[in-house]
């Protein structure tokens, strides 16, 4: 218990030491902007705060030490519909590694804890839609083009001692608007698992994305949108979980945001959840309209999983999420 609470100690310790020099006056400053906006159905309709709730194949992108609770292989992919032409897609895969120790019998059950962690990959792409180029006095040229943007993700995630998880991720960014360009980044997380007075399960986590070199188009370079994050996530009930993120990304000032999920069996090989947040990184005088709120819901069916998510940016639009998964 004293090593659990030393861990949460030092995850709390590190924000204000990885948020200095952060802060609005940076506002704009990174490229691949793509990496900002989510992955999954599920974590847009709980407003994006997941990073200590996260345990399935989405962990890639979110916290890879969520992998470690996975004890099946999980499969997911996701389709998102955003502003104006732009839309998003992401695919990801994870299966627990067992130990030469455990049993081998291939069933779903005998993932054992005792497991060498989780391993997953994950493309996340982007594309623009289609834009017409014009030249320096905004005369159209007749041409068009495309921007693009692709990463590619391999992590693991493991419970290292009791309660405690951790991850590592790397990834592979290129960004193509006329020209293109590209790099390398790091992913790191943990999380902390306990039960507060009364039994309520607890979760505490820190990660860290987007560590890595800037996207260099010719003589010009973005640096990526490094965030760190402090997760938490509550289960009040069997059902009902609570969370709540605390951001500190290198473009902006801190923001938080925080999610509702409540998931309500209904019988047997089939439940259902009901979703919503708020995601602060998109402030209501950013833009006119409906900002910041976000609702969502899902369906299981034996192994499968459907989920939606919706999250409105006022005059911008609105984003629409589809999930689906497979656990086997």
């Amino acid at each position: 218990m004293r090593n659990s609470l030393l861990a949460a100690s030092l995850v709390l310790a590190a924000l204000p030491a990885a948020a200095a020099g952060f802060g609005s006056s940076q506002g704009g400053t990174s490229g691949a902007s793509f990496l900002k906006l989510g992955a999954d159905a599920r974590a847009a309709g709980m407003g994006g705060a997941v990073r200590a709730a996260v345990d399935d194949a989405t962990a890639i992108y979110w916290n890879p030490a969520g992998l470690s609770g996975l004890r099946y292989r999980h499969a997911t992919m996701t389709h998102a519909a955003s502003y104006q032409s732009t839309f998003q897609d992401f695919i990801a895969y994870a299966q627990p590694v067992e130990s030469p120790f455990s049993r081998q019998t291939g069933r779903e059950r005998d993932l054992r804890p005792d497991q060498l962690g989780t391993i997953g990959v994950a493309v996340l792409y982007q594309n623009s839609g289609t834009i017409s180029e014009v030249d320096n006095a905004g005369t159209p040229t007749g041409d068009r083009f495309t921007p693009q943007d692709l990463a590619v993700f391999l992590a693991w995630g493991a419970t290292v001692s009791r309660g405690l998880d951790v991850g590592l991720g790397l990834k592979y960014v290129t960004s193509k608007i006329q020209g293109s360009a590209s790099t390398g980044a790091l992913d790191l997380g943990a999380r902390w698992r306990t039960w507060l007075p009364g039994e309520f399960p607890y979760a505490l986590s820190l990660s860290a994305q987007n560590l890595g070199g800037p996207l260099k188009f010719r003589e010009q370079g973005d640096q990526l949108p490094m965030i760190v994050t402090v997760g938490q996530a509550l289960k009040i009930t069997k059902g009902l979980v609570v969370t709540l993120d605390v951001n500190a990304p290198r473009d902006r000032s801190i923001y938080t945001s925080f999610g509702l999920e409540w998931r309500v069996p209904m019988k047997q090989g089939l439940s259902s959840a009901l979703r919503a947040g708020y995601d602060g990184r998109l402030k209501g005088g950013d833009s006119d309209g409906l900002t910041g709120v976000t609702f969502g819901g899902g369906l299981g069916v034996q192994r499968f999983g459907f989920d939606y998510g919706w999250s409105p940016a006022g005059g911008l639009g609105s984003t629409h999420k589809l999930s689906l998964s497979y656990r086997f």
